[in-house]
């Protein structure tokens, strides 16, 4: 993830200014099941912790790696218990370090039955599965990116729960978001996953009507950032529902984009985005071996998650 002014595909999304008056023009979200504000409720910061925790115990995940081939089993197992259905979508690119097989795994609510996968959901949310590749450490990314894919497995759980709204939404763990050499350049390196996603998603039948991407939201140090660079009714939106939540002091809208695997979808997909990530700016672990269990909390994990599901119910309930 790279820190970035407002230019070029994020200008076009930001059509006011976070701090201005002028009321933040609507998001159109069709065919929404509502969630409760009980679901709010329900999501387990411990629950969540709890999978990265298994994630952990794989190992590095980099594409193409034992550890990720391990944590998308253990994915899929999670999932389907819950009445998810998954597919694996799998593809190959050329990179800085030569052509490399990746794996996005997709999922939906549909307890019997299969998915009508050539047609979206109303939401899609969405985070990334694999590491950094590293040759002279061991690189676990408990927070990057353990943390996003244990808030959606619990996301998962609870949304089981809520059968209406969970056939609207479309979870997706993405390979490849990080480079595969030094810097990430879009295009260029990284953002593979959600790049191919979003090549795909651009010819379905029907496109969802918001992309949620979660990043790095296991550290209670820093603040959850909402990126400026998200369409100013999800911003409008992140707003209201962290004074609902009482998180004024968690969450920060700083003002910047960042890149991360929400850029295709704008880029790609043309559909608005809601982009949730920790300042790992100012987190000294940031891709190092340090990024280790000890540095995420299940109360910052819950902050993340109750911060979607009450974005996506204040959508849902008007």
């Amino acid at each position: 993830m790279i820190k970035t002014a407002l230019t070029g595909i994020a200008a076009l999304f930001l059509f006011t200014a976070c701090g201005d008056k002028e009321e933040a023009p609507p998001l159109k979200i069709l065919n929404a099941g509502p969630i409760p504000k009980a679901a709010v409720d329900e999501f387990s910061g411990q629950n969540a912790f709890d999978h990265i925790e298994k994630l952990t115990s794989f190992g590095p995940r980099p594409p193409q790696s034992e550890g990720y081939q391990k944590s998308l089993k253990y994915l899929e197992d999670t999932l389907q218990e819950l009445g998810w259905k998954t597919k694996r979508s799998s593809f190959q690119t050329l990179t800085p370090v030569g052509r490399v097989s990746f794996t996005n795994l997709l999922a939906r609510y549909l307890p019997e039955g299969e998915p009508d996968w050539a047609t979206s959901t109303t939401f899609i949310v969405s985070g990334h599965l694999d590491t950094k590749p590293y040759s002279d450490k061991v690189f676990l990314g408990v927070n990057d990116s353990g943390s996003s894919t244990g808030v959606m497995l619990e996301l998962a759980r609870i949304l089981s729960k809520h059968q209406e709204a969970a056939l609207n939404i479309e979870l997706v763990f993405f390979d490849g978001e990080e480079a595969m050499g030094e810097k990430m350049e879009f295009r260029k390196d990284g953002l593979y996953g959600s790049s191919n996603y979003a090549k795909k998603l651009r010819k379905r039948k029907t496109k969802p009507s918001l992309g949620i991407v979660i990043d790095l939201v296991g550290d209670p140090k820093v603040p959850l950032f909402i990126g400026s660079d998200s369409h100013p009714g999800a911003i409008a939106q992140s707003r209201i529902a962290t004074t609902a939540l009482g998180l004024d002091q968690a969450v920060s809208f700083p003002g910047t984009s960042i890149l991360d695997d929400h850029v295709p979808l704008m880029a790609f997909a043309n559909i608005p985005v809601l982009h949730i990530i920790g300042d790992f700016q100012n987190m000294d672990y940031w891709h190092t071996a340090e990024d280790t269990l000890d540095k995420i909390t299940p109360g910052a994990l819950e902050n993340a998650g109750k911060l979607t599901l009450q974005v996506i119910h204040q959508i849902t309930t008007k």
